[in-house]
């Protein structure tokens, strides 16, 4: 057998093995049923917004499209027989268009902090009903408020009771989680049905998809008994096709079908009013809740239906394209298969593992990355991610077929360079190329041990890097290089790998395949004969401030007691202060500044300018800003532990 024969052997069985494994990673669930074609669910919620667009841009002049709102409700009136809205100021044209397309409407007011303009709100919506009262199922003053600590309950009710008066023939509600209702017993009194929220995805301890039906069951007997004297209806349910897994609760498409289909049946049979949560894909929703958020609806936010209510489903309809992406990649092991003058092919399997395993971690994280990705930064950071994790993976790959390796990179010798301490050497790349791994990993690890709830776990990424200096360690002399830079990063995923895995708990086989990764990526930098000096001081710096940062924003950001003070007097110090560090904390100040400190400090390399940058890092991965916050700190660490590590000798 010929040498060409057996590589040409070898990538036929790559073609089907990649070919297979995408076929049965695209293949629809065997535990979806079949709903009668003219089965409608009773009500929808819809946001007119397309792709681009979002409700935070209102406030500036901005209005839907009549001609989009039109297209979608001719669309979800084949769907449903109502749509929910959140919002009535800038949407004043809807309700004619509603019954236009014979649909009933939940209208909404939206409550926020901002008392101007709820009471527009408020105008509107009683407006709007008072024209379309015939049109009107309910008004829902107020969506999640409460959850969101934009009003107090005593701020909320009133707010409730000006709706009633001016419409007194029209049902009256408001929209929150279940638990708030629970929280806020004073609420019930006031509306005249009691509208939950349950979405088993986002509850506290998130629910598996398999028992999310009987979940939602339970909480809606359990509130049935707790509030027997009023009507209860299901405000928002749901489940999400594409985002992060939280604990064994994991979004695809598929389970978005078993748990929408289960529940119209579960529904109809009980004989619950519902409204289902949601008409179309909303990508502006990932700005506060991560990619989860901008995937609920039942079409994409292009419009093109899902099939999660009726017909063939996959959580990967571009298979074909993964499956071509990853073949294509596979094929670089030609570079040195070819070279290799006899080959008798023991270590084939190794071969094709690498370059198998490789070729797919690649493509599906660089398809996450696309789902994910909705600003500048985050797009970045996939290229950055994508091209270390191609460039390890390829000498992987090399090292594997050839038996040669190198990864010779110091951190601190790259920090000597930047800094102008020294000039550039033959190991540069080799050591930029190091500094990106390590940095990328603790990033990651950072933001989800901080501020995870939000974020995706980029296994292909991770897999690769872990796995390469795991090979490179066992197989070069990588332990002589590592040192004090690496050895406090080793740590630092350590403990961040132990704060995932408490928060996520095993349930989540994403978390626990990423905290293994993490795991063996720590003990290749920590494994060092570099002692840990002069770190105390800085470690006892950032402990403290990250204190002070919790006891301020436990303390003031967050309280609950300071909801309804400072509606009442709003110029009190206590709450001056509040709404400034709600600004500061909202548009990112903290962070923008932070990033300029964190590169001039890598610039220049100065111990004084990196620990700022560490302390205004720590500050926004504990104030909401978790990616970011991660990035600054970790380029503010470049500048500390280099200036430590030129004080620690063996």
């Amino acid at each position: 057998m010929t040498h060409a024969f057996k590589i040409v052997l070898f990538y036929l069985t790559m073609f089907l093995s990649l070919g297979l494994f995408w076929f049965w990673m695209a293949k629809p669930s065997s535990d979806l049923i079949t709903l009668p074609d003219d089965v409608k669910l009773q009500c929808l919620s819809y946001a007119p917004f397309g792709k681009d667009d979002s409700p935070f841009d209102i406030p500036k002049g901005f209005r839907p499209s009549k001609e989009q709102m039109e297209n979608d409700l001719a669309k979800l009136s084949t769907l449903t027989k109502c749509i929910r809205t959140y919002s009535s100021v800038g949407l004043e044209e809807l309700p004619a268009i509603a019954r236009k397309n014979g649909l009933k409407l939940w209208l909404g007011a939206w409550v926020s902090s901002d008392a101007s303009l709820t009471q527009k709100e408020i105008d509107t919506v009683i407006a709007l009903a008072k024209e379309y009262q015939e049109d009107v199922e309910t008004i829902i003053v107020g969506n999640e408020a409460l959850l969101r600590r934009d009003v107090s309950a005593s701020q909320l009710v009133d707010y409730i009771e000006r709706v009633k008066e001016a419409l007194p023939d029209m049902v009256v509600t408001y929209a929150d989680v279940w638990e708030f209702w629970n929280k806020h017993p004073e609420i019930a009194p006031s509306v005249d049905r009691v509208t939950i929220h349950i979405l088993p995805y986002w509850e506290d301890k998130p629910i598996s998809v398999d028992k999310a039906l009987l979940h939602v069951k339970n909480i809606y007997n359990e509130m049935s008994q707790k509030i027997s004297n009023k009507e209860i209806v299901i405000g928002e349910t749901g489940w999400p096709s594409e985002g992060r897994m939280r604990e064994g609760a994991y979004p695809s498409a598929v389970n978005q079908a078993i748990f929408t289909r289960g529940f119209v049946k579960m529904a109809e049979e009980n004989g619950w009013k519902y409204n289902f949560i949601e008409a179309f894909d909303q990508p502006w929703k990932r700005i506060s809740e991560g990619a989860v958020g901008g995937y609920w609806g039942l079409f994409d936010a292009e419009r093109m239906d899902k099939h999660i209510l009726h017909g063939f489903v996959s959580n990967f309809p571009n298979a074909l394209w993964l499956f071509a992406g990853s073949f294509m990649l596979s094929l670089v092991g030609l570079i040195w298969l070819w070279g290799i003058p006899t080959c008798t092919c023991k270590k084939a399997p190794v071969w094709f593992a690498s370059l198998f395993g490789g070729a797919v971690a690649l493509i599906w994280q660089a398809n996450m990355y696309w789902i994910v990705s909705r600003n500048t930064l985050e797009y970045v950071w996939a290229i950055i991610c994508l091209s270390v994790a191609f460039i390890l993976w390829l000498k992987l790959v090399q090292f594997l077929i050839t038996e040669e390796i190198s990864l010779r990179g110091s951190m601190a010798r790259f920090m000597n360079v930047i800094t102008l301490g020294e000039p550039k050497a033959e190991t540069f790349w080799e050591d930029a190329l190091h500094l990106l791994s390590v940095s990328i990993v603790l990033i990651m690890a950072l933001s989800l041990a901080f501020d995870g709830r939000y974020l995706n776990f980029e296994l292909g990424t991770l897999a690769i890097i872990a796995i390469t200096y795991a090979v490179a360690y066992v197989s070069t002399e990588r332990l002589e290089l590592n040192g004090l830079m690496e050895k406090v990063s080793g740590l630092a995923l350590f403990v961040a790998a132990l704060a995932v895995l408490l928060q996520e708990s095993a349930r989540n086989g994403f978390a626990l395949n990423w905290v293994i990764l993490v795991v063996m990526f720590g003990s290749t930098l920590w494994l060092s004969k570099t002692r840990l000096c002069g770190i105390t001081k800085s470690f006892l710096v950032l402990i403290a401030s990250a204190l002070l940062f919790v006891l301020i924003k436990e303390g003031v950001y967050v309280k609950e007691s300071l909801i309804g003070i400072c509606a009442a007097d709003a110029m009190l110090p206590i709450c001056q202060f509040r709404a400034m560090l709600g600004k500061v904390i909202y548009l990112n100040y903290i962070g923008l500044f932070g990033s300029l400190v964190a590169i001039f400090s890598v610039l220049s390399g100065s111990y004084i300018l990196g620990m700022l940058a560490m302390i205004m890092g720590l500050f926004c991965l504990l104030t909401f800003n978790g990616f970011l916050g991660a990035i600054i700190l970790v380029l503010g660490w470049w500048a500390v532990g280099y200036r430590l590590n030129e004080t620690c000798t063996l």
